[in-house]
C-alpha cells in the first residue's frame, strides 16, 4: 500500500511547517489535491493519513482531499484556526 508511505511523507511534510503556523493556532485541516490518474486510493490514503497522523502533533486533523482528473498529488493548503479570534 504505497498510500501509507504517502500519508507518511504528507505527515512529516506538514509537522516540519507547523512552528512557521504560530503558537495561537490549531490546525484544523490538510488540503491536497489527487488526480484521478495518479495511481492513489483516495480512501486508503484517508485511512492511512488517520493512521500516519495519530501519533503526531496532527492526530484528529483532517484530510481534505480534492479530486481532479490529472495525475497530480499535491499538498495545496492547510486550515488553522487564529486563537486570538476566538476570546
Amino acid at each position: 500500500m504505497h498510500e501509507l508511505s504517502i500519508a507518511m511523507s504528507l505527515v512529516d511534510c506538514v509537522c516540519e511547517e507547523l512552528p512557521r503556523v504560530g503558537p495561537d493556532t490549531q490546525l484544523v485541516a490538510v488540503r491536497i489535491r489527487v488526480g484521478a490518474l495518479s495511481g492513489v486510493v483516495r480512501e486508503a490514503l484517508s485511512f492511512a493519513f488517520d493512521v500516519a497522523a495519530s501519533e503526531s502533533p496532527l492526530a484528529g486533523v483532517a484530510l481534505d482531499i480534492e479530486d481532479t482528473p490529472g495525475t497530480e498529488l499535491e499538498l495545496i493548503g492547510l486550515e488553522v484556526l487564529d486563537g486570538h479570534a476566538h476570546r
